[in-house]
């Protein structure tokens, strides 16, 4: 987002979001394609095979031990882990033979879920799981570790984990395990003005990661007892009224109590791995500062807010410093399963917004349409958005490519930060042209409204909305940077503005 550095310097711990998966038993691995590694029942320890190390380069054919478990490398990478990253390892059982690493196989292809050796009754995309609940899937078994709407057992990670208990009847269960942690975030950047060319956004530097084996209690997420059944989004409101939720704030407001006039809260910011334009593909994203229980009950929260509240919650991605490239698909690959584990961290969002491009990094535009309708195909209902330069000729065929590729929901100039961009002349005009390239359903108007230059006060925002609401009715709606500002001026934008966009 656009914020000079110099306003806010916080110091940030930053948490790699690593989920692990244990219990292998009747689990079969199953790669970002859907492909059943077979041979995952077989794998076991391997004699004289290195233990798998966090970070380490490991070429196709590298064999690791990771977990009681040995796997073999089916394609190049940076040290992911086995159990979370099965696109690039799969299971591998000729611990009897050579320790020389053998040739990788092709995935094979999936084959139709049968009635499970198991005895307990095929998963259901849409049935109601009450946490306990054990299912096949694709040949293995899964129990649900908290209740759930019918989430992909393979995908949803943070209700689902596998269960061994394959030998013995429907009441030999194991119980249900840890939930994965949350995730980890970014703090805020320069926009530029309107004659230099660079685009929206903020950044941070990465920070502590966790350790693989690190789980986290299943306190931190939602649980049944929330009255919540949080999971897959349902796609935009007919008006939106959001907010950016930066996570470098020591006390910040929680979630479910930000004002209720926001209805799209954006998490902010999933930062890339190894800083931009990133080293794997990868983002990570920290929760924030705990000191009025934000962070404590971050998934709680995240789930009460999406499930009984009726608001959307959308990662933002990137920000000042932290432009990202996608050069090639495998590095695309990357950045899907990444956001993935952040969602399943989480125990679900609702979309993702690029703020990866800016200054000289330009979007890779062809890799980030198929990044974004990956994550739609995923997640039904997933909402993606950009808050681009109002000014850029670069971002405005970044965003109408998107759109018109139906990647985009809608694009959000920001009107702040920047010589001019507080001005409601230069605003409307502005508006006027966004709406000649995408169409009013695809806009939103991004306002700041606080007590710096080149911000608006709550009194000029208000006829400035009026003003472009008048030229454009069906306009999408408006956001507001920064949340915690506003609730600072005493929600000034949520109770000045929302009530003008969504009545």
């Amino acid at each position: 987002m656009s914020l000079h550095l110099t306003s806010i310097a916080p110091e940030l711990s930053l948490l790699l979001v690593a989920i692990t998966m244990s219990g292998l038993g009747c689990l079969a691995s199953v790669s970002p394609e859907g492909e059943i590694d077979a041979a995952q029942n077989e794998s076991s320890v391997c004699a004289d095979i290195p233990e798998w190390q966090e970070g380490q380069w490991y070429d196709a054919g590298a064999i690791v031990n990771y977990q009681g478990s040995a796997y073999i490398a089916e394609y190049d990478n940076p040290g992911y882990i086995p159990t979370v990253s099965t696109y690039y390892w799969e299971p591998y059982s000729d611990c009897s033979g050579s320790t020389e690493p053998t040739e990788p196989t092709e995935p094979t292809e999936p084959t139709e879920p049968t009635e499970g050796s198991c005895g307990y009754p095929q998963w259901q995309e849409g049935e109601w799981y009450d946490a306990g609940a054990i299912v096949n899937y694709q040949g293995s078994a899964y129990i649900a570790e908290y209740g759930n709407p019918g989430y992909i057992p393979t995908v949803s990670t943070y209700y689902w984990e596998p269960y061994s208990g394959c030998s013995g009847s429907p009441g030999d269960g194991a119980s249900p395990g840890d939930g994965a942690s949350p995730g980890d975030g970014a703090s805020p950047g320069d926009g530029g003005s309107p004659g230099d060319g660079a685009s929206p956004g903020d950044g941070a530097s990465p920070g502590d990661g966790a350790s693989p084996g690190d789980g986290a209690s299943p306190g931190d997420g939602a649980s049944p007892d929330d009255g919540a059944s949080p999971g897959d989004g349902g796609g935009l409101p007919a008006k939106v009224v959001a907010g950016y939720y930066p996570n470098w704030t020591p006390a910040p407001v929680r979630i479910r109590d930000i004002n209720s006039n926001y209805n799209v809260i954006y998490l902010f910011a999933a930062q890339p791995e190894g800083g931009s334009p990133g080293t794997t593909g990868a983002v990570y994203w920290t929760p924030p500062g705990d000191g009025r229980g934000a962070a404590t009950n971050l998934n709680a929260d995240i789930q009460y807010a999406r499930t009984n509240q009726g608001r959307k919650i959308i990662l933002s991605v990137g920000g000042a410093n932290n432009g990202m490239s996608f050069p090639t698909r495998a590095k695309s690959q990357t950045f899907v399963e990444s956001v993935v584990g952040i969602y399943d961290s989480l125990g679900g969002f609702d979309g993702i917004d690029w703020n990866t491009f800016e200054a000289d990094q330009a979007p890779d535009t062809s890799e980030m349409i198929w990044i974004s309708k990956e994550l739609k195909q995923r997640f039904p209902g997933f909402i993606i958005t950009a808050p681009p330069a109002p000014w850029n000729d670069r971002d405005k065929t970044f965003c109408k490519e998107m759109v018109d590729a139906g990647a985009m929901d809608y694009a959000a100039p920001q009107y702040y930060d920047g010589r001019d961009l507080d001005q409601q002349s230069y605003i409307v005009n502005s508006v006027n042209e966004w709406v000649s390239l995408l169409g009013p359903t695809h806009v939103v108007v991004g306002f700041g409204i606080w007590d710096q230059p080149h911000y608006m006060s709550i009194d000029e925002a208000i006829p400035t909305w009026n003003e472009v609401e008048s030229n454009h009715p069906t306009l999408r709606g408006v956001f507001d940077w920064q949340i915690h500002i506003d609730e600072s001026l005493g929600w000034q934008f949520a109770d000045g503005v929302g009530p003008l966009v969504t009545d």
